[in-house]
């Protein structure tokens, strides 16, 4: 389990390094690519966190559908 994690974080980390290299032209440094990668952490577990949590409000009726 810890390995597979390893595994899809450095592949998203090469993903993050080539999507930069490829948006600035030039290679980004290890740095770079570590705040890019946490950032997206972040940013992936607040939409989906927020996506999960509203869909179990609505099917609980706690929202109001507009």
């Amino acid at each position: 389990m810890q390995m597979e994690r390893a595994k899809r974080n450095k592949l998203l980390k090469a993903r993050i390094a080539v999507a930069l290299q490829g948006e600035y032209g030039w290679v980004p440094t290890e740095e770079e690519v570590d705040q890019v990668f946490h950032l997206t952490r972040v940013m992936y577990k607040a939409v989906l966190g927020l996506h999960y949590r509203r869909k179990e409000q609505k099917k609980r009726g706690q929202l109001a559908i507009f």
